[in-house]
């Protein structure tokens, strides 16, 4: 019956995603390697309130973002390209996105 099912064009998926996990890797933004965390002074794509988790969320899921700040731990701003105008500033700290990866689990079809 596969065979038959097969030779008249039909095509039977056996996986399909279920659910993707994002793993995604920030790092402070520092000039040398133990200096102090810098902050971002350019302008932001989008600014809003949240906290460090929700922020980090939020970039996650946007594709395009590059960088974040979080400032007195409940103001988020998130660029969507590389800041240039970086300074130590207290209460502020930058993020930097540098490797997400995707784990998409799969669950298997049978149909009979």
């Amino acid at each position: 019956m596969l065979l038959l099912l097969l030779l008249l064009g039909v095509v039977i998926p056996v996986t399909s995603p279920i659910d993707s996990v994002q793993l995604v890797s920030f790092d402070k933004s520092r000039k040398i390697k133990d200096g102090p965390v810098m902050c971002a002074l350019d302008v932001a794509n989008e600014t809003k309130t949240s906290s460090l988790q929700y922020c980090l969320r939020d970039c996650a899921r946007d594709g395009t973002c590059t960088n974040f700040n979080i400032k007195n731990s409940d103001t988020c701003d998130i660029y969507n390209y590389e800041p240039r105008i970086l300074i130590a500033m207290p209460g502020c700290e930058n993020y930097k996105v540098p490797v997400i990866h995707c784990i998409t689990r799969y669950h298997t079809y049978i149909w009979l």
